[in-house]
């Protein structure tokens, strides 16, 4: 028995978390990437001439951020420390939020700012961060610079979800969850390891066992991963 792990993140940050898995896992297993979303980059109209603080709830916003016209050296509210280091390295000045979108907002709410905020996200998004705070009394542009599309399972997943060997799907957020569960039902025992309750949620089929992260964070994932390998080890022995 060989569990097979079916990446659904993007390419660029799918290929970091398996090779953290398998760096840290000494028992068989068989890596798969299908991502499940494709970035795609949208007209933005927004004037962001007046803008002194951005607000990244994900690296992909980064991304769409440097093609704007934004000066670098901006102050960033980055939504945790993964896409803290990217908007460092993109030139912004990062401040690291603490892991999810509710709870950066109520970071940023609970402080006193002043200026002008431009929460750069894709057409996707939760928290509300924008209309939260605005309604707390800060000026706050939202700006969609990307769309997350939807992508089926390539014709590798497609198979290992029909064969005999479990799967084990991670999931880092509430699309991903619904663009999977539409794929569905599969013949294989499927296993979920998700980044949080809002996640799980969105899962609208029947697995085997489904693992939570402890915290929203790659890190995180990384172990909930490893800690339902060794289960579902240990129960096909």
């Amino acid at each position: 028995m060989t569990p097979v792990m079916i990446v659904t993140r993007p390419s660029a940050q799918g290929t970091g978390f398996a090779q953290a898995v398998v760096s840290q896992w000494s028992g068989p297993i068989r890596v798969l990437q299908s991502p499940l979303i494709a970035i795609k980059s949208v007209p933005v109209s927004a004037d962001l001439s007046q803008v002194t603080d951005l607000i990244f709830t994900s690296a992909n916003g980064v991304v769409a951020a440097k093609d704007l016209p934004i000066p670098l050296g901006l102050r960033a509210w980055c939504v945790g420390q993964k896409t803290a280091a990217c908007a460092q390295e993109a030139g912004f000045k990062s401040i690291v939020g603490p892991g999810d979108a509710d709870r950066l907002a109520e970071q940023i709410i609970s402080g006193i700012h002043t200026g002008q905020f431009a929460h750069i996200r894709g057409q996707h998004s939760r928290g509300a961060i924008s209309q939260r705070l605005k309604g707390a009394g800060t000026s706050c542009t939202d700006v969609i610079a990307y769309d997350q599309m939807a992508c089926e399972l390539n014709a590798a997943a497609k198979l290992a979800v029909k064969g005999k060997d479990p799967v084990l799907f991670p999931l880092f957020s509430p699309r991903t969850s619904t663009i999977l569960s539409k794929q569905g039902p599969f013949a294989a025992e499927t296993h979920l390891v998700t980044m949080s309750d809002a996640v799980r949620e969105e899962v609208m089929f029947a697995a085997a066992t489904t693992t939570i992260a402890t915290h929203p964070t790659e890190a995180a994932m990384v172990t909930a991963t490893l800690q339902s390998l060794c289960g579902l080890t240990q129960r096909r022995g």
